[in-house]
């Protein structure tokens, strides 16, 4: 014989209340699997973990590497078949970054302090975003900054002529 069928109800109906939950986890008794299905599950949970399309970088963890006197950049995330990064970039006050031009987009978020530009002075929260074929005049920061770039790839080799101009 079938059980009788049920009516159709709301789905937050069939969600049992804390009371009940808490009883029904008095009522069990902890088991421990054997060592070897517990290495298993273990498995199996962390291929999921890693798995995950996201890309974390924690505030202590990555590099910091200085560029030119009074600047340091962290590189976030580094994407080789487009050719692009994304760095976080630390200016002290009186920090300079020369001219240079542009293959790519570059955009700039200023998280922290201020920086001139071409006359200009963005601070905390402004964008700045710039084409391809731009060619930047030099950027100084007065009161020391941080901020966030995505755009072209810094070769390796830049960064180490770069560092070998700076007084050691």
């Amino acid at each position: 014989m079938k059980p009788p069928k049920r009516p159709n109800k709301p789905a937050t109906d069939d969600v049992l209340d804390e009371a009940t939950v808490a009883k029904l986890a008095d009522a069990v008794s902890p088991v421990s699997p054997p060592p070897e299905l517990a290495a298993r599950m273990r498995e199996r949970v962390m291929e999921t973990a890693q798995l995950s399309a996201t890309e974390v970088v924690r505030a202590e963890e990555g590099e910091w590497k200085k560029i030119l006197p009074g600047i340091r950049i962290k590189t976030l995330h580094l994407d080789i078949e487009s050719g692009t990064q994304t760095s976080l970039w630390r200016l002290e006050a009186g920090a300079r970054v020369p001219p240079h031009p542009h293959s790519k987009d570059e955009e700039c978020l200023i998280l922290e302090g201020t920086i001139t530009h071409d006359g200009n002075t963005y601070g905390q929260g402004d964008y700045l975003y710039a084409s391809p074929g731009i060619r930047h005049r030099d950027f100084i920061s007065p009161t020391g900054a941080l901020i966030l770039i995505r755009g072209e790839r810094i070769p390796s080799k830049l960064l180490l002529n770069l560092a070998m101009l700076l007084p050691h």
